[in-house]
């Protein structure tokens, strides 16, 4: 291949990525999935064999109403964040900013945890994620080792359960909120 030219191989995800022939022998980043691989020499013609993607049997995925229920109430809870501090915030006293935390802080927990969580079940359905150890570790790859911090919910998708994994992180994060507040505003 000339310099200038682009050859596709496969990611480890599966997707056809490109990169300059050049790159033969060094690290890309997938487009997809963000995922770091090789770029392979000029005479190999695919990074790593394509996995058959596995067919998701009807009713595997969860519904889209589930869906549409954590979006709503992810994008609910950022709004009423943004309502109470940018805009209502010289209105509340301190205690009262305490008390109306929940009202904003528990959509954000259980829409994000509910979306993430439908997010990696898809991905052991399909077949990207053998296990949910390996579908966690996708995650950390492309959120970063930050996310680690915030995985403990997800263990309870070994139900296969969106919505279990929503409310446990809900739960998970009441008790944090409560030892927050308890330690920072005792006399609240």
């Amino acid at each position: 291949m000339n310099p200038g030219q682009q050859m596709e191989f496969h990611a480890s995800c599966g997707h056809l990525i490109s990169a300059p022939a050049d790159r033969a022998g060094q690290d890309a980043r997938c487009p997809h999935c963000h995922q770091v691989v090789r770029v392979p020499q000029s005479d190999v013609p695919y990074a790593s064999p394509v996995p058959v993607p596995v067919p998701v049997p009807a009713g595997a995925t969860e519904p889209r109403a589930l869906t549409a229920l954590y979006v709503t109430a992810l994008i609910g809870g950022v709004m009423g964040a943004g309502l109470v501090y940018m805009v209502m915030f010289n209105e509340f006293s301190e205690s009262e900013l305490v008390t109306i935390t929940p009202l904003w802080f528990f959509p954000i927990v259980f829409g994000l945890y509910g979306f993430v969580s439908q997010r990696l079940l898809r991905r052991i359905a399909s077949g990207r994620a053998g296990t949910l150890g390996e579908a966690a570790r996708m995650t950390i790859d492309v959120a970063g080792h930050w996310a680690a911090l915030v995985l403990f919910p997800f263990l309870v998708l070994k139900w296969r359960s969106s919505l279990l994994v929503s409310l446990a992180a809900a739960l998970f994060w009441a008790v944090l909120l409560w030892l927050f507040f308890t330690a920072v505003f005792p006399s609240l």
